[in-house]
């Protein structure tokens, strides 16, 4: 069954690149274009300018991580499909090709506590859908309780549901918080040392694709939360070896 998933994502790296979106479209069926033709750097540039612009969608980071891919860049193929997924958690080929990389790299995600687990949605790295979520309970609590601007009864179930989904949020908002911004190892073997300077002792050794999260910035390096089963493992890292996950604009 992998095997099989693997061959459908392989085909995916080399299938044609998905049609325009809403933003930008002609320049978008432009980058299109040039994939189609063989021009990957070309494509890569035309789609890197799109999200220089702001023009973001999921089959736009999609595309670029597949141009990238093609040109041998898997560090920033990884970044890509990363970005693709926070737009769309569901998009299955930015998924399945994000699953291949990290198959030949050996990368590391990110171990979710226990915690974590019982509490924050999943395929949410970034708590997007869980910050949509309060936005709509706060509104339904809104609704439910403005009945007593005109001295009626409030809808008591939808009120207290939506207090209930309120803390909920606030508390997953504020675990993820807690433990940093995810950020992307981009280079191969990438060591993190217990102090920053690079003659220091080696923490550990991550490979491409691999996730940290930041805790703190200290000129070229950042101190980060190491993945794996020891939630409390730490170390310095490069800060030109990562990228963060979250979409920034120019």
């Amino acid at each position: 069954m992998r095997l099989f998933s693997n061959l459908l994502a392989l085909l995916a790296f080399c299938c044609l690149p998905y049609p325009a979106h809403a933003a930008g479209p002609a320049n978008f069926d432009l980058a299109n274009h040039r994939y189609e033709t063989g021009d990957f750097e070309g494509a890569r540039t035309a789609y890197q300018a799109l999200v220089n612009s702001g023009n973001f969608s999921a089959n736009l980071f999609y595309n670029l991580g597949n141009a990238d891919y093609r040109l041998g860049r898997k560090g920033d193929a990884f970044v890509a499909y990363e970005r693709a997924l926070i737009l769309n958690p569901s998009h299955p080929e930015a998924r399945a090709n994000l699953n291949l990389l990290r198959d030949e790299t050996g990368a590391r995600p990110t171990t979710p506590s226990w915690m974590e687990r019982v509490i924050s949605l999943p395929d949410d790295p970034l708590q997007t859908r869980t910050a949509w979520l309060a936005a709509g309970a706060f509104w339904v609590l809104c609704f439910s309780l403005s009945p007593l601007l005109m001295k009626r009864r409030p809808a008591l179930l939808p009120a207290t549901l939506s207090i209930l989904a309120l803390a909920w949020c606030a508390v997953a908002l504020a675990l993820a918080n807690s433990r940093g911004e995810i950020w992307i190892v981009k280079e191969a073997q990438v060591p993190a040392r217990v102090a920053p300077a690079d003659g220091s002792k080696l923490a550990a050794t991550l490979p491409m694709g691999s996730h940290v999260r930041l805790l703190l910035e200290r000129g070229p390096w950042l101190y980060v939360v190491l993945p794996g089963q020891d939630q409390d493992a730490r170390g310095w890292i490069s800060r030109s070896a990562l990228e963060p996950v979250s979409i920034r604009k120019s």
